[in-house]
C-alpha cells in the first residue's frame, strides 16, 4: 500500500503540491500567531519595563522619625536593602531628608508670630534646582536657600544664619550655617514633598504645636552627609532607587516584582525601633500588570484571527478533499473492484495525509518565523521596540505540527458541501454562533483580560455560520437565474446559467469563497474599527490636544509662558476627586471635577460627547454670563488703614489678580497695623478680581473696632462686592466697598475677643454672588447619585462647600471617561470658592486646543509638570508593546484569507473543467467555437464565484456590526469608555473586494482558456 501511495504520489504530484500548500498556508498563520502570542508578547513585557518612566519604575522607602545617631546607619540599611530588593538589576540610589523644626531667631518682626525654619537635604540637588548665585554647598556648615527665602529674609552668599534649637522633645541644640548659594526650585522635581511645598516661606503655617499660625522659612539645605552627621533629629528621610531595566527579561521582571511586595516586611524587620514609621512604596508591580493584562487582551484577539484563519483553511482543504476524491473516483472504483477494502483505502489516505503534514509543517515552521520577523519590522511592531530575528520556538514549532496535522485529517475525510447544506449542520452552526454572541454581549463590562473561549471562538463561529448560511442561499438564487436565462436566443447565457445551477460540484467552493471574503472584509474592517477606538478612547482620556499637570501651585505668569510655548488655546483646569456631599464614590473611586474655560470648550474640550450633541451645545449652559473684568494693578502699589478700636489690629493683605488665560495667583503681603500710614505691597502682575484681608487683634480683652483699609488704585469700571468670610463671619458686619478712580476703600465692624480669637476676614470681589455654579454630570455620577437635570448638589473644592445646578447629563465627561464626573466652568467655580472665603485658585492642569507641533518640548523646558497630549495617547494605545500584536494579526489575516481562496478557486475550476472535458469536447464537435465554449465556461463560474463574494462582504460587514464592539477592550481590560463604534472603512474594503473578485477573475480565466484550446476530438476518442 506504501509502495502504491508513493506511485500516485508521483503521477498526481501536481494535485498534491496544491494540498501541501494549502496546509502550509494555515500551518504558518497558526505558527505566526504562536510567535506573536509567546516569542512577541514576552519581549512586549521586557519592552515596557525598558521604555517605562522612571517615577513608574522607582523604589522608594519613606522613614520618620529618627534620632540623629541613628539617621546614617537607618540611610545605609535602607539603601542597602533597596538594592538588593531590585537585585539582579543594578541600580543607583538618591536620598533626601528634613529635620525637624527649629526656631530661626534672626527672622524679620513677625507681629508676634513665631518663626521658624528647618535643614534639609537632597542628594541630587543640581538636578532640582536651579542655581543663581553662588555654589552648592560642599563642606559641613554650608547651605543653599531658595530664591523666595531669601529674599524674605534678606539673605545673600557669605552670611552667616544661626538656626534656634529643635522645637520637640529632648531637642538637638542650635547650629549654624553659612549660606553659600542662592536657587531656584524646578517645577516637576518633587519639591512637592518638602514642608512648605518649594514657596520658600509661609507666613500661616501649621507646624501641629498650635493653633496659632508661624512664619516658617526654608529649607536650609545643606550635603546629606552634613545632615546625617547626627547633629539633628531628622523628621523624614527618602531613599529612593532606580533599576536599570533596559535590558530586562521576564524571569527577572517577575522575580523584582515578588521582591517588592515583601520590601516593606524586610525594611521594618531591619530597621526595627529606630524610626518611628516607615514603608516602601514602588510602580514597578503595577506597572507590570497593567501590561500582562494588556497582553492578556490581545492574546484572546491573536488567538481568535488564529481561530478564524484555521477555519478558513479547514473550509478549502474541504474542498480541496473533495476535488481530490472526485479526480480518484476512477481509480477508487477500479480498486474495490480489485479488493481493496475500505480499511485499506483508509491507510492510504492516513499515509498520504502524514506525509502531507510532516512536509507542511518542515515548510511552515521556518516560514512562520520568517513572516513573524518580517512582521515585527513593520509598523506598528518596529515602533513598538519589537523588532525581531527568525527564531524557531517550542511553542510554535507545537503550534506548527498540531495546527498541520489537524488541517491534513481534513483530507482524510471529505465532506460535500451540498450535503453540509442540506444536513442541517448550517442551522446548528448558527444556533452556537447565535449562544456565542449573546454569551459575548452580556460579558462583564469591567475589568476580565482571560483569552476565554467565547471570545476566541466567537468570531470565526459567527463568519462560519453566515457563510454556510449563504450557500444554503446560493442554490435558489442560480435556479432563478436559469429560468431568467431560457429567455436568451443566445447559446453562452443559458448554457452558463444551466450548468451553474443544475450542477452540483459548481457550488461546491461557495462556502470556501464567502467565507474567505467575510474573514477578509472582517478583519480589515475590525483594524479600522479597533484604530477608531483607540483614537476615542484618547481623546477622552486626555480631554484636550495637551495637558500640562502642575507640579506646584501655579505663579504669576505661568499663564502667559504656557501660551508662548504652546501657541494655542489655553485655560487652567481643574482635574480632581472630590467629596459631593457626604458621598466619595463608590468602588474605591472618587468623584471627579473636571473645570475650565468652557466658553472656549470647541477649542479645547476633544472626545465623543455622545447623543449626536458636541461640547459646545454641552458647554453652552455653562459659560458665565458676563466676565470678571477687575482693576488693573498699578506699579508702587500701597495699602493703609484705620480702625477706632481700643486695641492694634493687624491686617494680613493677600489680592487675587487674574491674567489673560483665566488664570488667578494671590500676591501676599506682610502684616502690617492699621495706623493710618501707607505700607507698600509687593508687585503684583494682572487685574485685581479679588482683595481678602485678614484682621486680627492683640488686645487681650474682648473690644469691637470699625475699619477701613484703603488700597491706592484705580477701582476699574466695574461693581465692587464685599462680605465677610469664615472661619467668623457673623464677627464683622456691615462689610463694605467703594471704589474710585484713584482708590478702593473696604470698611467693616469687627468684634475681637482677644489675641488667641481666630481672625476676622473681609473680602471684596469684582464680581457677584455666582450663586448655584451650573455643571454637567456624567450618566454614572446621574445614576449613583439618582440626580438628572435640575437637581442640586453640594461640592467640595479645597476646604469649599460649593452649591452646583445640573444643566445637563452626558455619557463621559472629558478628561474623566467612565467615572462619576462633574465638568464645570473654572472662571465661576473660582467665583463660587471665593465666596466661601478661600481666596487659592482651584487649578491642577493647564489645558491647550490646537498647540504647535514642538509644544510637549517647549513645555519641558518649563518644568512646570508633566505634559499628557492626545497624540501621545493614542501611540500610546495603539502602538504599546503589549497591544501591537492585534493590528499585525489582522493585517496577516487579509492576505492569507487572499491566498487561501486564489488556491481553492484555482483547484476548483482546473478539477472541474478537467471533470466536464468531454463535454466541451463535444461542444466542439458540434461547431460551438472556442471563444462561445470560453464565455458559457467564464459566465457559470461568474455566476458561481459572484453571489458567494457579495455575501461574504454581507457576512463580513455584519461580524464587525455585530463582534468586534465586544471583542474591543481598553487597556485594562474594561469595557472601552466611550462606547466601541464599528466602522466600515468603505476605500480599503471595496479595493479588498476588487482584488478578490479580480484575482478569482483571473484563475478563472486563465483555466477556462487552456481548457478551451484543448479541447478536440481526441477527449471524444478516449471516451469512444
Amino acid at each position: 500500500m506504501i509502495r502504491f501511495v508513493g506511485r500516485r504520489a508521483r503521477a498526481q504530484w501536481p494535485l498534491l503540491a496544491a494540498l501541501l500548500a494549502v496546509v502550509a498556508i494555515g500551518a504558518t498563520l497558526l505558527g505566526t500567531c504562536a510567535l506573536l502570542v509567546t516569542r512577541t508578547g514576552e519581549r512586549a513585557l521586557e519592552v515596557v519595563a525598558a521604555r517605562a518612566d522612571p517615577d513608574d519604575t522607582r523604589v522608594t522607602a519613606f522613614t520618620v522619625d529618627m534620632k540623629g545617631a541613628d539617621a546614617r546607619s537607618v540611610a545605609a540599611d535602607t539603601r542597602a536593602l533597596l538594592t538588593q530588593t531590585l537585585s539582579p538589576f543594578a541600580s543607583t540610589t538618591v536620598a533626601r531628608a528634613s529635620s525637624a523644626i527649629r526656631s530661626l531667631p534672626s527672622a524679620p518682626e513677625g507681629n508676634g508670630s513665631a518663626a521658624e525654619t528647618y535643614l534639609a537635604a537632597v542628594e541630587d540637588l543640581p538636578a532640582r534646582a536651579q542655581l543663581v548665585d553662588g555654589r552648592w554647598p560642599g563642606a559641613p556648615g554650608e547651605a543653599v536657600i531658595l530664591e523666595s527665602t531669601a529674599r524674605v529674609l534678606g539673605l545673600k552668599p557669605g552670611d552667616r544664619v544661626g538656626l534656634g534649637a529643635e522645637l520637640r522633645q529632648d531637642p538637638a541644640a542650635a547650629v549654624a550655617v553659612t549660606v553659600v548659594g542662592v536657587a531656584r526650585p524646578l517645577g516637576g522635581t518633587g519639591w512637592d514633598r518638602d514642608p512648605l511645598g518649594g514657596a520658600g516661606y509661609d507666613f500661616a503655617f501649621q507646624d501641629g504645636r498650635s493653633m496659632q499660625p508661624v512664619h516658617a522659612y526654608g529649607p536650609f539645605l545643606v550635603t546629606i552627609e552634613d545632615l546625617l552627621a547626627g547633629a539633628s533629629t531628622i523628621e523624614r528621610l527618602e531613599v529612593t532607587a532606580r533599576p536599570d531595566l533596559s535590558r530586562a527579561d521576564r524571569a527577572d521582571l517577575d522575580a523584582v516584582t515578588t521582591s517588592i511586595t515583601g520590601a516593606d516586611r524586610r525594611l521594618d524587620r531591619t530597621l526595627g525601633d529606630r524610626v518611628r514609621i516607615q514603608r516602601v512604596e514602588s510602580f514597578l508591580p503595577a506597572t507590570l500588570r497593567q501590561a500582562r493584562e494588556q497582553q492578556q487582551v490581545t492574546v484572546a484577539a491573536v488567538l481568535a484571527v488564529a481561530v478564524v484563519g484555521a477555519v478558513l483553511t479547514a473550509t478549502a482543504l474541504a474542498l480541496a478533499g473533495r476535488l481530490t476524491a472526485g479526480v480518484r473516483s476512477t481509480e477508487s472504483d477500479l480498486l474495490s473492484a480489485l479488493g481493496i477494502s475500505r480499511g485499506q483505502f483508509a491507510a492510504a489516505a492516513g499515509v498520504e495525509a502524514l506525509v502531507l503534514a510532516g512536509l507542511a509543517a518542515a515548510v511552515a515552521v521556518p516560514a512562520s518565523a520568517a513572516v513573524h520577523a518580517w512582521l515585527t519590522h513593520l509598523p506598528p511592531l518596529v515602533d513598538a521596540g519589537l523588532a525581531a530575528s527568525p527564531r524557531v520556538t517550542g511553542w510554535q514549532v507545537l503550534a506548527v505540527v498540531a495546527g498541520a496535522a489537524g488541517l491534513a485529517a481534513v483530507l482524510v475525510v471529505p465532506a460535500s458541501q451540498r450535503r453540509f447544506a442540506r444536513s442541517g449542520a448550517d442551522l446548528l452552526l448558527l444556533a452556537f454562533a447565535v449562544v456565542g454572541y449573546w454569551q459575548l454581549a452580556t460579558q462583564p463590562s469591567g475589568s476580565g483580560t482571560r483569552a476565554d473561549v467565547v471570545r476566541v471562538a466567537a468570531p470565526a463561529l459567527l463568519l462560519t455560520a453566515g457563510a454556510a448560511l449563504a450557500l444554503r442561499v446560493a442554490v435558489p438564487v442560480l435556479k432563478a437565474a436559469d429560468r431568467m436565462a431560457r429567455r436568451s436566443r443566445g447559446l453562452a447565457w443559458p448554457l452558463a446559467a444551466f450548468e451553474a445551477a443544475r450542477r452540483p460540484h459548481a457550488v461546491a467552493a461557495g462556502l470556501l469563497i464567502s467565507l474567505a471574503c467575510a474573514a477578509g472584509t472582517f478583519g480589515t474592517a475590525f483594524d479600522a474599527t479597533w484604530q477608531r477606538s483607540q483614537h476615542d478612547q484618547a481623546d477622552l482620556s486626555v480631554g484636550t490636544d495637551l495637558a500640562l499637570r502642575v507640579a506646584a501651585p501655579p505663579a504669576s505668569g505661568d499663564g502667559e509662558a504656557v501660551s508662548a510655548a504652546t501657541g494655542g488655546t489655553v485655560s487652567p483646569a481643574v482635574d480632581r476627586g472630590i467629596a459631593v456631599g457626604q458621598w466619595v464614590g463608590g468602588g474605591g473611586a472618587a468623584p471627579r471635577l473636571v473645570a475650565l474655560d468652557t466658553g472656549r470648550a470647541a477649542s479645547l474640550l476633544r472626545g465623543r460627547s455622545g447623543k449626536g450633541s458636541e461640547w459646545t451645545h454641552v458647554s453652552a449652559g455653562l459659560v458665565p454670563v458676563a466676565p470678571v473684568v477687575g482693576a488693573p494693578v498699578p506699579a508702587g502699589l500701597s495699602i493703609s488703614g484705620t480702625s477706632t478700636g481700643t486695641g492694634p489690629v493687624l491686617v494680613s493683605p493677600r489680592l487675587l489678580v487674574q491674567d489673560g488665560t483665566g488664570l488667578r495667583t494671590s500676591c501676599t503681603g506682610d502684616p502690617f497695623p492699621l495706623d493710618g500710614r501707607p505700607h507698600p505691597l509687593p508687585g503684583c502682575a494682572g487685574r485685581l478680581v479679588a482683595v481678602f484681608l485678614s484682621m486680627t487683634s492683640t488686645e487681650v480683652e474682648p473690644s469691637p473696632a470699625a475699619v477701613a483699609v484703603t488700597l491706592t488704585m484705580p477701582g476699574g469700571s466695574g461693581p465692587w462686592h464685599a462680605f465677610s468670610a469664615p472661619p467668623e463671619p457673623g464677627r464683622l458686619s456691615n462689610p463694605a466697598v467703594a471704589a474710585t478712580p484713584t482708590a478702593l476703600t473696604l470698611t467693616a465692624d469687627a468684634q475681637f475677643y482677644g489675641v488667641y480669637d481666630s481672625p476676622r476676614t473681609l473680602v471684596a470681589t469684582a464680581f457677584e454672588d455666582p450663586g448655584s455654579v451650573p455643571v454637567a454630570v456624567s450618566e454614572r455620577f446621574a445614576a449613583e447619585l439618582k440626580v438628572g437635570t435640575g437637581s442640586r448638589v453640594s461640592l467640595t473644592v479645597g476646604t469649599t462647600s460649593v452649591t452646583a445646578l445640573i444643566t445637563a447629563v452626558v455619557p463621559s465627561v472629558p478628561g474623566a471617561p467612565g467615572a462619576s464626573a462633574i465638568l464645570a466652568d473654572v472662571d465661576l467655580l473660582s467665583r463660587a470658592v471665593i465666596r466661601g472665603g478661600d481666596p487659592t485658585f482651584p487649578m491642577d492642569a493647564w489645558w491647550v486646543g490646537n498647540p504647535r507641533a514642538d509644544a510637549p518640548e517647549r513645555l519641558a523646558g518649563l518644568h512646570l509638570g508633566a505634559v499628557t497630549t492626545r497624540a501621545g495617547e493614542t501611540a500610546r494605545l495603539t502602538g504599546s508593546p503589549p497591544r501591537a500584536g492585534l493590528p499585525a494579526a489582522l493585517r496577516l489575516l487579509v492576505p492569507a484569507a487572499a491566498l487561501l481562496l486564489f488556491a481553492g478557486i484555482a483547484l476548483h475550476v482546473t478539477f472541474d473543467l478537467r471533470a466536464r472535458a468531454v463535454e466541451v469536447a463535444r461542444l466542439r464537435g458540434l461547431g460551438v467555437s472556442r471563444r462561445e465554449i470560453r464565455a458559457v465556461l467564464l459566465g457559470q463560474h461568474a455566476a458561481v464565484l459572484l453571489p458567494p463574494l457579495l455575501a461574504g462582504a454581507f457576512v463580513g460587514a455584519l461580524a464587525t456590526w455585530l463582534v468586534a464592539p465586544h471583542m474591543i477592550r481598553s487597556d485594562t481590560g474594561a469595557e472601552p469608555v466611550p462606547v466601541v463604534l464599528p466602522h466600515w472603512p468603505w476605500g480599503r474594503e471595496a479595493v479588498l473586494f476588487a482584488v478578490l473578485l479580480a484575482g478569482c477573475a483571473v484563475a478563472v480565466t486563465v483555466v477556462a482558456t487552456l481548457q478551451s484550446r484543448r479541447a478536440d476530438a481526441a477527449d471524444l476518442r478516449v471516451t469512444a
